[in-house]
């Protein structure tokens, strides 16, 4: 008897560690060596996670349940805030950061992080100065799993990466649904890579790493003789393999800003999936959300945040000659947005009127903003060189060209363009590239994109006549052209890459690494050969002899522990950093000047001391950020002479900046006046005077 309550004693205290998820199990720390790969938790261990963290933690955690997946699986974020000895109002009416992971369903550490910060803002209150100043005076919504049917999806019959919801979709137009999906041939647990020899294949192996492919040029004399297909089979006899897979839509590309229409695996419409909407209808409910600080595979602090298109706002356009001409303007020039505006106002001919940016850049045919408004610029350039330094600090070996852009439809770019709010993502970790001794520093897109107009002068133009050259640009685009055309403003170094990025695919030569080598080296010395699978013939039914193999799925999402373990505590604390830059208003100093008997002038001095403003350009534009509110109370024996009875202040930029507010009244010598300054995402602050 004894023996058995020992056993279930010990039973018990092993649930309670795995409930709990105390620092390292939740990593994985059981392994024993380093190279052990992380493995993710399952979706109903984050979910119990969660619910026991609020559970045990009922003064400061609570979860919302915001919505269902498709799939029917539940959308949850936990809410963090202090209730107890703490002057602050209720949470719903403090500034709030959301915290949102996982949008794409596959990025398994964004969800890991969460929990970690999760769980780091409940253990360090009370002990940490900052987190508990976190917790006393914001509110910090974390969302786990915004993707619940692709995650779980990942420990289904074999894996592949696919971050789709499981929504049925009907992808190659053939009036049947999800008919064609990828089947493990080779029962290795994997879908990877089908190549089979065809007189009409494109590539071929590449000569210096035979197991990888590249496509074959023509103009050296090669000639492919491969076809590439995912592992599976022709399952509706159309002559295309894998073509409409189960599910679905990708969650991340169905946010309204900068949507793309029949892309089918962006949703029928922007908000067209239940997971989307119940994140969106979760903001339009919590307006006093100021911050967004994401998980995913997009990083906001190596690149610059935009989506690639027109970029309303953002740069200077040339007004159609027919509306020139009655507006004054020269149809040859460019001009800003607001130059517009002002010519429009003065005309005359909308008379009263109200005319905005936005139906300017509507009409013109200029599509979303899809860059930083140049006002927040230096804001984010500040954030961003302060995280590359942390990083380098920090000795995390990340490569910063393979870091990915902000994508069209995606959350990020929602959260800033329209809901309005600072929003940065990191994608935490991403495979390293080999170090080569010597090697110099080459430029790539990529690294364009990063760059802002003054670094990408300072390149000279040597250097960026030979990047012109390797990209395989036009003969008559030169360095010296583009160097001008940056220093004028009439191109960014982002809207360059991208331009070169939709030029035609160049094939690799034969003297030149595979961009994918880097991957390969990584399986063979990290993983110890585990992240490829070596090709093997396959007796395929309708290809004939095929032959199976490439890179395992997850190779790029899932490190070795001790790296996971690094990245994530990096994060969390970079992120608890940016939520303690929060925007807030007080009142500095109220000031009350005697006129004359009876009469005084009463000046207000608001400030933001902390790091962001109280709101963005970008949201100002879209008309998405609320202004300051700054409300005179005055009793039945006080009267208004001069000023509103509420004042707006349309914003206060960061680190003390102070606005000032005046108002002339009527009043007794020794009464009190109270005001009152108050914004959704800022809160509500008040304070009074004695008269003198």
């Amino acid at each position: 008897m004894r023996r058995i309550r020992k056993i279930i004693v010990v039973l018990i205290l092993t649930f309670l560690n795995v409930l709990f998820l105390k620092p390292g199990y939740f990593l994985g720390a059981q392994a024993e060596t380093k190279s052990r790969i992380f493995e993710p938790r399952s979706f109903e261990e984050i979910i119990s996670f969660c619910q026991s963290l609020a559970s045990q933690n009922a003064k400061l955690a609570r979860i919302i349940e915001i919505g269902q997946s498709y799939g029917g699986r539940k959308i949850i974020i936990l809410e963090l805030a202090a209730k107890e000895n703490t002057s602050a109002p209720m949470p719903e009416e403090r500034p709030a950061v959301l915290v949102s992971a996982n949008l794409e369903g596959l990025h398994f550490l964004g969800t890991e992080a969460a929990c970690r910060l999760a769980r780091k803002l409940i253990e360090e209150y009370g002990k940490d100065k900052i987190i508990t100043d976190i917790l006393n005076r914001r509110t910090i919504y974390i969302a786990p799993i915004l993707n619940p049917d692709a995650y779980t999806r990942w420990f289904g019959r074999f894996r592949s990466e696919r971050m789709t919801n499981s929504r049925p979709v009907d992808e190659d137009n053939d009036g049947l649904i999800d008919e064609d999906g990828p089947e493990d041939l080779n029962g290795d647990g994997y879908i990877t890579l089908m190549r089979v020899k065809d007189p009409e294949g494109n590539y071929l192996a590449d000569p210096r790493e035979p197991r990888l492919l590249r496509l074959a040029d023509p103009k050296k004399g090669e000639k492919g003789i491969y076809k590439i297909y995912s592992e599976g089979l022709d399952n509706d006899g159309d002559g295309e393999i894998n073509e409409d897979p189960p599910g679905g839509v990708d969650i991340n590309r169905n946010f309204p800003h900068d949507f793309e229409y029949f892309v089918k695996t962006c949703g029928l419409f922007p908000g067209s999936e239940s997971e989307t909407m119940a994140l969106l209808q979760f903001m339009a409910e919590h307006k006093n959300i100021a911050l967004i600080l994401n998980f995913s595979s997009e990083n906001t602090f190596l690149n610059l945040q935009q989506t690639g298109q027109a970029r309303a706002g953002a740069e200077r356009v040339r007004v159609p000659r027919m509306y020139a001409s009655m507006l004054g303007l020269d149809p040859d020039q460019e001009y800003t947005l607001k130059e517009i505006v002002e010519a429009i106002k003065s005309s005359g001919f909308i008379g009263g009127m109200e005319i905005s940016e936005e139906m300017v850049a509507s009409f013109l045919g200029l599509g979303p903003a899809v860059t930083l408004d140049r006002q927040d610029l230096p804001v984010f350039e500040a954030i961003q060189k302060e995280y590359k330094e942390r990083l380098n600090k920090a000795s995390l070996d990340y490569p910063e060209k393979r870091a990915k852009p902000v994508q069209k439809g995606s959350f990020v770019a929602y959260g800033y363009y329209q809901f309005g709010v600072p929003s940065f993502s990191t994608d935490l970790w991403t495979v390293p590239e080999p170090k080569k001794p010597g090697e110099k520093e080459v430029l790539t897109p990529e690294k364009l994109k990063a760059m802002s107009p003054n670094e990408f002068v300072s390149l000279g133009e040597e250097k960026i006549a030979a990047f012109l050259k390797a990209q395989g640009a036009p003969a008559g685009l030169s360095a010296t052209s583009l160097i001008e055309m940056v220093k004028s403003g009439k191109l960014t170094p982002a809207r360059m890459a991208e331009m070169l990025e939709k030029m035609p695919a160049r094939s690799i030569p034969s003297d030149e690494e595979h961009p994918e080598a880097y991957l390969l080296t990584w399986s063979d010395t990290a993983l110890q050969g585990k992240g490829f699978v070596n090709w093997t013939i396959f007796k395929h039914p309708s290809l004939g002899e095929v032959e199976i193999g490439g890179f395992v799925p997850g190779l790029r999402l899932l490190p070795p522990i001790d790296l996971a373990e690094k990245a994530i505590d990096f994060h969390v604390d970079w992120y608890l950093e940016l939520m303690s830059r929060v925007a807030e208003i007080q009142i500095q100093e109220i000031k009350a000047n005697k006129l004359s008997e009876g009469v005084y002038e009463i000046n207000v001095f608001l400030t933001n001391p902390a790091w962001l403003p109280t709101s963005t350009a970008q949201g100002r534009r879209a008309m998405t950020s609320w202004p300051i509110r700054v409300k005179l109370n005055l009793n039945k024996d006080q009267e208004l002479f001069s000023g509103e009875p509420v004042a707006i202040i349309p914003f206060i930029n960061g680190s003390g900046e102070v606005k000032k507010v005046t108002w002339t009244v009527k009043a007794k010598k020794g009464s009190q006046i109270s005001v009152e300054a108050s914004s959704p995402k800022l809160g509500k602050v008040s304070r009074s005077i004695i008269l003198p």
